[in-house]
């Protein structure tokens, strides 16, 4: 019997809960701080409805992983990755930081290589 072979979106979140299991604890990564707490905005560049906003709370004990999947299911290799805001705010002791991040993956497993995400 032969195995089926795993499809991009398998592949793709089996690699993004390997990394989120490899990633430290916030306490651990960024010892001076007790939590963070996210709010992504998202906006359709091409012009149709927009996904809802979504919070996210890390506490001492989550993990420093701060990598969002794109809300659009068949986006393939997207998302964001919020580390670098997370760096720039906990380095200039800020409180509150507002940056654009923006999505770069494929929209579907159709156009891959062909026309990005962009959310």
């Amino acid at each position: 019997m032969s195995r089926k072979k795993p499809d991009i979106y398998e592949r793709e979140k089996q690699g993004y809960w390997e990394a989120y299991h490899r990633s430290p604890s916030l306490k651990d990564r960024y010892p001076q701080v007790t939590d963070i707490r996210v709010e992504m905005k998202f906006k359709d560049t091409d012009g149709g409805s927009s996904p809802e906003s979504k919070q996210e709370k890390y506490s001492q004990e989550s993990k420093a992983f701060f990598k969002i999947v794109c809300p659009y299911a068949e986006c393939i290799s997207g998302g964001f990755d919020l580390s670098p805001a997370i760096d720039k705010l906990v380095a200039s002791h800020l409180n509150k930081l507002d940056d654009t991040i923006i999505c770069q993956g494929w929209q579907d497993e159709e156009r891959r290589g062909k026309h990005h995400c962009f959310l």
